[in-house]
């Protein structure tokens, strides 16, 4: 049996803003966790990640303090340091998402927000699972992968027709 313990939370400067419901982030996460990793390629597995939604200062806080990057971001991941004994689940991890950017980003690039949000927490949690792009192979591999994710999920590609950093 899986489960995914899901805990979300709303910072109050953020909370007006149009965010995806409970449901629809658990079904992207869940879509996420769907693809092969240590981590959650076992049939059986029962995890615990936190998503928190905050405004652009804290979100460029957590860039510059984590990245070195002094300014907002979509989206952050915080995979739980593997050396640290796990209980009762897994501790994934924690991702930070900043709507305000997301909505920007969305309307930039010609977007459904609601796709948008998908794609980010999709992203996010392959982080967790240890997918990263920093180098060209691996950016092409999870690219790849979310495209798949996203495409069974009834989403376009989000990397076509879009600039890399």
């Amino acid at each position: 049996m899986s489960r995914l313990y899901l805990r979300m939370a709303v910072d109050d400067a953020v909370a007006a803003l149009p965010l995806p419901s409970r449901a629809e982030a658990r079904r992207s996460i869940l879509q996420a966790l769907s693809a092969p990793s240590a981590r959650a390629s076992a049939d059986d597995w029962i995890c615990d990640l936190s998503l928190t939604f905050v405004d652009d200062t804290e979100i460029a806080a957590l860039n510059e303090g984590y990245r070195g990057k002094a300014r907002p971001t979509n989206c952050l991941s915080f995979p739980q340091d593997a050396q640290l004994p796990m209980f009762r689940r897994d501790l994934l991890g924690d991702i930070v998402i900043a709507p305000a950017v997301v909505m920007r980003e969305a309307v930039e690039q010609g977007k459904h927000l609601r796709d948008h949000y998908r794609h980010l927490l999709i992203h996010s949690t392959l982080h967790l699972l240890g997918y990263d792009h920093e180098v060209a192979a691996e950016a092409q591999e999870m690219e790849a992968l979310e495209t798949r994710l996203l495409a069974e999920m009834g989403v376009a590609d989000p990397y076509l027709n879009q600039m890399h950093e």
